[in-house]
Formats: C-alpha cells, sequence, structure tokens
C-alpha cells in the first residue's frame, strides 16, 4: 500500500489504505505552462505583456510550492487499528484514534467536488473522557480523496468478522 514512509505502526500493524487532502495542482501547472509558453510568445511582440506573463508565471509557481509542500507531507492512513493523520514538512506530527474508539463515522460527499478524485469529508466522533481533546490533532474532520473507499474500509475494519 502505498502511503508515507514515516508513519509510525505498531508491531505487526497493517495498513489498509492511505490518502491525502484534495489539492488540484495539474491544472494550476497547465496554466502556469501556458503562462510561460505566453510570455515566449509576446517577447518580441508586446514587451510589456511579456513583462506581465512572467510576473504571473513566477507568481503562480511559488504559489503552487507553498501550496504543494505542506500538501505533499499530509497524509491520513487508516490500518487494520487506528486511523492515522500525519502531517507537517520540518516538524512531523501523527495523530492516532483506535478504531475501537470510534463510536460514530459519517461521511458528507460535498457536490461538486465529490465528483472530483472521490472527495469528501469523514467526520469522527470518538468515546471516552475527553474525547474532544484526543481527536482535535487532526482527526475530528478529514477533509480527503477517495473518501468512499476510505469510510468503506473504515467500516469493515470496524465490523468483527
Amino acid at each position: 500500500m502505498k502511503g508515507p514512509r514515516d508513519v509510525i505502526l505498531e508491531s505487526n500493524e497493517k495498513i489498509l489504505l492511505a490518502t491525502r487532502p484534495l489539492f488540484l495542482w495539474e491544472p494550476l501547472v497547465i496554466l502556469d505552462i501556458a503562462l510561460f509558453v505566453l510570455s515566449l510568445y509576446f517577447s518580441p511582440l508586446v514587451p510589456p505583456l511579456t513583462a506581465l506573463c512572467l510576473g504571473a508565471f513566477v507568481l503562480l509557481t511559488i504559489w503552487i510550492l507553498v501550496r504543494w509542500i505542506p500538501w505533499s507531507a499530509k497524509w491520513f492512513v487508516l490500518t487494520d487499528r487506528r486511523v492515522i493523520a500525519r502531517w507537517g514538512v520540518f516538524n512531523r506530527n501523527q495523530a492516532a484514534l483506535l478504531l475501537d474508539r470510534i463510536q460514530d463515522a459519517s461521511l458528507a460527499r460535498p457536490f461538486p467536488l465529490s465528483m472530483i478524485r472521490d472527495y469528501g469529508v469523514l467526520h469522527l466522533e470518538s468515546a471516552g473522557e475527553h474525547a474532544e481533546e484526543r481527536i482535535s490533532g487532526g482527526l475530528r474532520e478529514l477533509a480527503m480523496t477517495r473518501a468512499t473507499a476510505f469510510y468503506r474500509a473504515l467500516t469493515e475494519a470496524q465490523t468483527p468478522s
């Protein structure tokens, strides 16, 4: 199963599914390339338009990188024992919630984003004292791609066989 390499697992714990938040970087990269090509096209014809296209290209490239780096470090992992959220570029953080502590799980699939990479928001409620504090570290609302598969795998993992 493809997922984060540095997620901390217990002994004999198996990853069932790993996914990430939604970030539509591909159309932005295509737009960025188009801006660069336009700047090359306009360079001999209209120098001010070339500068404008190059400026937009640089700003969009920086914005994509600033958004992509934290996104690439954020994961939601379902194992046979826990739901794990892992995030952070320099300071790596991991929060986990045991499957047997989850009292309720619900899935919201907002239109039209649900049509893109099966986006959805998984809401988890935990059992026990101070439940709100335990799941506030990234495991209360999980906005993710492949949400239907994650929800299905979660309910199957919670169901005794």
